[in-house]
């Protein structure tokens, strides 16, 4: 081997023959290797029917605080099997029902889609309007009693939503339905395009008004003449597994707690019966039970076989708008055992739900997204007894009212008159012929009146509609008050009070605030082709609509600011 050319003819050999032997190695791995990332569904396939599943005032950590008592079809099947973003908020922050709602399906807050909340005040008209009360219009209920007050419709709503883009996209193919206990919960999810049915607590049927269609559909009349409420009435809410059970909550008779009119004490067993017979209550004691979502869940099924959805050849999409929690939260607080039994028994329902879809579509047919609309704060007096810092001065009053007294004195004092109009929505509505008519500059009185607000012990901030008609923020409050703000339809300063503050402050809790337990909500997506994980990155309740629409190969609706997740579940 010392002769040169023997030498390099051999290393030559070898050489090609390790080249040839790892090409082929190299090729036999890659036959035998699953394809990382290699979407399961061509790009432009899409679904058969989406549903959106919305908590009404659900709070994430409720999906891991009663994570022991859950069953395994439930809650804990969307979470192990599902796509779980564990950083998502919503941009506003007016933390509410109706621009909760909104953001959803139409992928804007109320800077674009015009919601303040569940209802504002209106220059014009000098009151509030509700936020699906369309002024004028006419409508009436259909199913409802003659005297309900039908004129309801999304028209508030200046934006499209996943659904009406859906309908145009399909040559009007696509169907959407949002159903609720609440108006609002049903109507704003299903757009301008699609159909919307919720519940009247005067009769226990669910109707819907004259700008959807002048008669119920059959479905739903035969769903309404089973007159399944009458049944729940007379039941009795006790817990659903032995209370002792219930470590995760506080005592069941604490004095933080509200009731049921006709019971002293905020605990169980609640006689549904017993109220309806000895206090007069009727199909609307429902609502702050769970069995109000026990019949929307058989609504639901009612709805995708009444109107055939997911039969078709384009994708139709159902919301189902679960209003149950709010009320119950309300009266009885994130720490009561009745929020507790309450999502116990939501989990059950919901693992009804998804084994009707395996059945009838399969899942991999199924786009499921589940969210809120808002969160909730603990009680605050129960809070303050913890040592935990609260704006309230005094419980039992309102924290809101003092501060809007406050105001009309200070602008008695410096200015000789009260001129705010209202304390509307956490906005100050001042009167603006006063000021032209004083000489006074617009931007100086917000200012004053902002300075002012920031004095007082209940307030957490303030901002002004001149600097938010101005500048831009990008983080923090004031980018929450910006994307709250509409310059049509807002006041002149926007308040917020300081955390651990709201309302009165006992008797129940609530929301609305720009703060962490008002705005962080779950989000998670199910089914079609969602692989499981989670992400810690931070997403928006608003990039749910351009999410859905990209597996929907349809465009984005008119106002979307949100951004696509799809590109974290691959």
């Amino acid at each position: 081997m010392n002769n040169p050319s023997v030498i390099r003819n051999f290393l030559s050999g070898s050489l090609i023959t390790f080249f040839i032997t790892g090409i082929f190695l190299m090729v036999s791995a890659c036959e035998h290797q699953p394809q990382v990332n290699s979407p399961e569904r061509a790009h432009y396939e899409s679904p058969d029917l989406v549903v959106g599943l919305i908590l009404d005032q659900i709070r994430p950590d409720y999906l891991y605080k009663y994570w022991d008592q859950y069953e395994e079809g439930g809650f804990k099947r969307l979470v192990n099997d599902g796509m779980v973003f564990r950083n998502a908020y919503f941009r506003h922050l007016q933390t509410s029902t109706g621009p909760g709602h909104a953001a959803q399906l139409s992928g804007a807050s109320p800077m674009v889609h015009g919601l303040l909340g569940n209802s504002w005040y209106v220059r014009e008209l000098d009151r509030n309007i509700n936020v699906i009360e369309d002024v004028g219009s006419g409508y009436q209920g259909v199913g409802s009693q003659p005297d309900y007050p039908g004129e309801k419709s999304p028209n508030n709503m200046l934006t499209t939503t996943v659904g009406d883009e859906l309908f145009m996209f399909t040559g009007e193919r696509s169907k959407t339905v949002g159903i609720s206990r609440k108006d609002r919960g049903a109507i704003l999810p299903a757009g301008h395009t699609g159909d919307a049915y919720w519940y009247e607590s005067a009769t226990g049927n669910f109707i819907t008004s004259t700008f959807y269609m002048d008669e119920l559909p059959g479905w739903l009349q035969e769903f309404n003449d089973r007159n399944l409420p009458q049944e729940y009435l007379a039941r009795t809410w006790e817990p659903l597994l032995p209370i002792e059970q219930y470590v995760q909550s506080r005592p069941d008779d604490n004095p933080y707690e509200g009731t049921f009119p006709g019971i002293d004490t905020p605990t169980f067993p609640v006689d549904l019966a017993y109220l309806v017979e000895e206090h007069d209550q009727g199909p609307g004691l429902l609502n702050a039970t769970p069995f109000a979502d026990e019949l929307l869940f058989k609504l639901a099924v009612a709805a995708l076989e009444g109107e055939e959805l997911g039969r078709g050849d384009v994708t139709d999409i159902l919301s189902i708008s679960l209003s149950a929690p709010d009320a119950i939260g309300h009266r009885f607080g994130p720490a009561s055992k009745q929020v507790q039994d309450y999502y116990l028994r939501a989990d059950r329902y919901l693992a009804g739900f998804l084994d009707y879809l395996d059945r009838e579509f399969g899942m991999e047919n199924v786009l499921i997204f589940l969210t809120a609309d808002h969160g909730a704060v603990y009680i605050p007096e129960y809070m303050s007894d913890l040592g935990i810092p609260t704006g309230h001065t005094e419980f039992g009053v309102s924290a809101g009212g003092q501060v809007a007294q406050a105001i009309r004195d200070y602008m008695e004092e410096a200015y000789g008159e009260d001129f705010l109009l209202a304390f509307s929505n956490q906005n100050l509505y001042l009167d603006h012929d006063y000021i032209d008519q004083n000489g006074l500059d617009h931007a100086a009185v917000q200012k004053d009146i902002k300075r002012f607000a920031l004095s007082l012990d209940q307030v957490g901030g303030a901002i002004t509609a001149d600097a938010l008609n101005n500048q831009e923020f990008t983080e923090g409050i004031r980018a929450r008050a910006m994307h709250a703000f509409h310059q049509q339809r807002s006041g002149d300063v926007v308040v917020w009070l300081k955390p651990q503050t709201h309302g009165s402050g006992t008797g129940g809790t609530g929301h609305g605030s720009p703060w962490v337990y008002d705005t962080h909500i779950p989000l998670i997506f199910f089914g079609y082709d969602i692989p499981a994980g989670q992400s810690n990155q931070k997403a928006y309740v608003s990039d749910i609509a351009s999410t859905v629409s990209v597996y929907l190969n349809s465009p984005f609706p008119s106002g979307n600011i949100g951004n696509p997740l799809n590109d974290l579940m691959k």
